[in-house]
């Protein structure tokens, strides 16, 4: 098992919103956003703070799922519909919600290769 810890960590994330424990299925994760020593996890509704690095979250989760397009973001692959040109030589993410997700142009090229593309 990869983690004995918390074996159900590519299922849920466990987050603290006040004083009361939330549990996030994952599919309701939309992406994961690097913030100080904190990662924000941000759903349809609202966002949660959450100690843990990106990199823990990168080899946690499911990589046919969450694909790290950028040093700082974290995506859910279902809630992906577009990738659109920024600039002349970057691009965007366009999630369901109307977010934008900056792309890197390894993240790009990893985004490809993950929808075959």
């Amino acid at each position: 098992m990869k983690n004995s810890s918390q074996p159900e960590e590519r299922q849920r994330i466990v987050v603290k919103k006040g004083i009361n424990i939330v549990i996030l299925p994952i599919h309701t994760v939309h992406y994961i956003e690097a913030f100080d020593d904190y990662v924000k996890v941000h759903t349809k509704d609202s966002f949660y703070l959450k100690k843990k690095t990106m990199s823990h979250y990168e080899k946690t989760l499911d990589p046919q799922q969450f694909v790290r397009v950028h040093r700082s973001y974290l995506m859910n692959l279902s809630e992906l519909t577009r990738i659109e040109q920024a600039e002349k030589d970057s691009h965007v993410a366009l999630l369901k919600n109307g977010v934008k997700v900056p792309l890197s142009a390894s993240g790009y090229a990893k985004l490809r290769e993950v929808l075959g593309i």
